[in-house]
């Protein structure tokens, strides 16, 4: 038999009307800091699960949030969604997960199914599929209740992303610093072409390297990053046909994956690096801590990200209609794979 919010009220010795108020996060539920751990021990103990439906067919809020992601992400998006499923649950919300990949219209219909099972909003990292000439956040934008992450245009509604161009101004300043002189931006696009088909958060790199290093150059890989020999043996061969010939000695990689598998391809090329060639890496993932050569790496706070996007959507679910964008700093790590000069 199903454990009911009168069998938490007995075990916890309070009246029901007051655990239900408790459970549901209420504001008017008077409970003292010692009464409300009573309750909530009490409900873990008896393993009490809300009925939400029930809650919903009431009128009050499902205390779920439901999230738009692609299923094959980079893992800083995933980084961002496990911060958000932490703060969720610290103020109350379970989160309700909808995953595809390269498939705008899946993620459309996962959407529709997150409303008609009554989330109190959304969070969608899934909106930006350039390459098949879709943006759901067009089609999404009057929802008042929805929440863009990352990789959103200035005309999107309620958003939260990461000033791209700032991180590129302060990795070409400390290039030139270390007296590199022509550094370029290297990406992997897998089957883009041209370049108007590249995701927003690749855009935006490309904007802002051509914004702080004008006339520079920008190389575009065509294998995905998951085809690791065929994308290797494409570095190999940028370094040997273009990088080389044309006195380039540096390069922003568009994540550390891609910047790694870089560097392991100037070592095999015989190219010294620092001494002779610069890389530098985004998101700082592990992996550029333990590489022979450790990795310079641009990044941005995940867990601001997501704290600021809960607040957004908090904000919303409470009433607010106005559209909120706000802009996490991207920040930089200098290692040994982009110090020339030690200091």
């Amino acid at each position: 038999m199903a454990v009911t919010i009168r069998d938490v009220a007995d075990a916890a010795g309070v009246s029901f009307q007051l655990v239900s108020a408790v459970l549901g996060g209420r504001k008017y539920a008077r409970a003292s800091e010692s009464t409300r751990t009573k309750i909530m021990e009490a409900a873990r103990r008896l393993g009490y699960v809300p009925n939400t439906s029930a809650r919903i067919l009431r009128g009050d809020a499902s205390r779920i949030i439901g999230v738009l992601i692609d299923s094959r992400a980079p893992e800083s998006m995933y980084g961002v969604l496990a911060e958000i499923e932490h703060s969720a649950d610290e103020l109350g919300y379970r989160i309700l997960i909808a995953q595809a990949h390269d498939k705008p219209e899946r993620l459309l219909q996962a959407y529709h199914s997150l409303k008609q099972n009554g989330v109190d909003g959304i969070i969608s990292f899934s909106h930006d599929y350039a390459q098949f000439g879709c943006r759901l956040d067009s089609q999404f934008e009057d929802d008042p209740r929805i929440v863009f992450v990352l990789n959103t245009p200035e005309q999107t509604g309620s958003s939260v992303d990461v000033d791209y161009h700032g991180g590129m101004a302060q990795a070409l300043t400390h290039l030139r610093e270390q007296g590199y002189r022509s550094p370029a931006l290297l990406m992997c696009g897998g089957c883009v072409d041209p370049v108007e088909k590249l995701t927003r958060s690749n855009k935006k790199r490309l904007e802002g390297f051509l914004r702080n290093c004008p006339g520079g150059d920008f190389f575009l890989l065509k294998p995905e990053i998951s085809e690791i020999p065929r994308l290797y043996d494409e570095c190999r061969k940028l370094i040997r046909e273009k990088l080389n010939p044309a006195g380039i000695d540096a390069i922003i990689a568009h994540n550390d994956d891609l910047a790694a598998l870089f560097l392991k391809a100037l070592l095999a090329e015989k190219v010294r690096v620092p001494q002779d060639f610069g890389v530098i890496g985004f998101d700082n993932l592990p992996l550029g801590e333990y590489l022979p050569v450790t990795l310079s790496t641009l990044y941005y706070d995940k867990k601001e990200l997501a704290d600021s996007a809960l607040k957004i959507l908090q904000d919303k679910i409470a009433g607010k209609s106005a559209p909120v964008r706000l802009s996490c700093q991207v920040k930089f790590i200098p290692r040994e794979s982009s110090r020339r000069r030690q200091s």
